[in-house]
């Protein structure tokens, strides 16, 4: 056996190499923005007078917009595929 097989017997495709690379990378983007909301989090008290629960909710919402945003996008991927469902992201987006 490999070095470049599993446990099972299965190998480690290019495939499976990309698709956790760009999951890797999505993960890393993500923690990235949280640290610049967090990071902007001080301005944005003090020139919007939010309490503390306010600028919790801030930060929670990018959580829950997370959680949404995976929802609809699976959903959407499903229903219409995943090229259909990335114009229609590109389009909301622009």
């Amino acid at each position: 056996m490999s070095p470049r097989d599993l446990n099972h017997g299965t190998r480690i495709t290019p495939f499976l190499v990309r698709a956790a690379a760009v999951a890797c990378l999505g993960g890393i983007l993500f923690g990235y923005d949280l640290g610049v909301v967090s990071g902007a989090l001080p301005s944005l008290e003090s020139s919007l007078n939010l309490t503390s629960a306010q600028s919790e909710s801030v930060v929670s919402f990018l959580y829950l917009g997370s959680v949404l945003g995976a929802i609809v996008g699976g959903w959407t991927c499903d229903k219409f595929g995943r090229r259909t469902a990335i114009l229609y992201t590109d389009a909301l987006f622009l």
